[in-house]
């Protein structure tokens, strides 16, 4: 599966844009960030493009709505572990396949953008639900899907002992997801440092195993 580069990253950088598609989004995503959903408009991305309307509206003719979808499809095509359920690598140990969402997932929030991005949406949600549901929707609930999937497997081959996939993935992805998004959407500018994102994974992979592991002579953990 072909992870794209994230969006995000492309605008902190000084490489020029993939593609005039790319250029569009990346403003886009600015504009949203700087003036909500409510204060964009097409006519402030196509500036921030270099663009003229037309042009935008021919690729998106639906107008600001879906050029907020194509941002936001854009945005999730970054997520590196979308594929994890079917990765031989982290199939045959888990440690392989939780560091790599672990370490996905500090990537994937990384860029200060990225976190800007999530806040707006927050922020939008009570006058345009649409948008925060759209979010969910496109990539976060996939995402999350993925990862239950990759939990479940490794359940249904006795490596461990997960009587609810969906409940143990929110708890890996909680442990990480606390540290490297949640404070930082709460008003810490912050981006995290790699000496606490190798803390944080390494820390979330431990704990994880330590709880949901199957021991090496089978027995699985007693229920509280």
């Amino acid at each position: 599966m072909k992870v794209e580069r994230s969006i995000f990253d492309i605008l902190s950088t000084p490489l020029p844009f993939p593609s005039r598609r790319d250029a569009i989004l990346a403003a886009a995503s600015l504009v949203f960030v700087r003036h909500g959903y409510e204060g964009a408009s097409m006519e402030l991305v196509a500036q921030g493009a270099g663009v003229a309307r037309r042009t935008l509206y021919n690729q998106f003719p639906d107008g600001k709505k879906a050029l907020f979808l194509a941002v936001v499809e854009r945005m999730w095509q970054s997520f590196p572990v979308m594929d994890i359920a079917t990765d031989a690598a982290a199939l045959a140990d888990p440690e392989v396949g939780l560091r790599r969402i672990g370490y996905g997932i500090a990537a994937f929030w990384n860029p200060p953008l990225a976190v800007a991005f999530l806040r707006m949406v927050i922020g939008e949600a009570s006058r345009f639900p649409e948008l925060m549901q759209s979010f969910f929707e496109i990539g976060k609930t996939p995402a999350v899907t993925a990862v239950t999937s990759y939990i479940a497997e490794l359940g249904s081959r006795g490596v461990l002992d997960v009587p609810d996939a969906g409940l143990a993935s929110r708890h890996f992805l909680g442990l990480v997801d606390e540290t490297m998004l949640w404070v930082r959407v709460m008003g810490d500018e912050r981006a995290p440092t790699q000496e606490s994102i190798e803390e944080t994974v390494e820390q979330a992979v431990i704990i994880f195993l330590g709880h949901y592991r199957v021991r090496r002579s089978g027995t699985r953990r007693k229920s509280a």
